[in-house]
């Protein structure tokens, strides 16, 4: 079994300065509201129309 090479203590050494996406906190949030919200608001319209639907036929 091959020994790990643990040479360079920094795994960072060679990453880039800037990041890749460079989003404002404006922009991540409005990102995570986009995401976040729309699904749940998808799913919840999906349940209210199933629930309805139950309820109405069933009871």
């Amino acid at each position: 079994m091959a020994r790990l090479d643990v040479k360079d203590k920094d795994p960072f050494a060679n990453a880039d300065a800037e990041p890749k996406d460079n989003v404002s906190a404006s922009g991540f949030f409005a990102r995570l509201i986009l995401r976040f919200g729309l699904y749940r608001l998808f799913w919840f319209l999906i349940s209210g129309a199933i629930s309805y639907i139950i309820y109405k036929l069933f009871l």
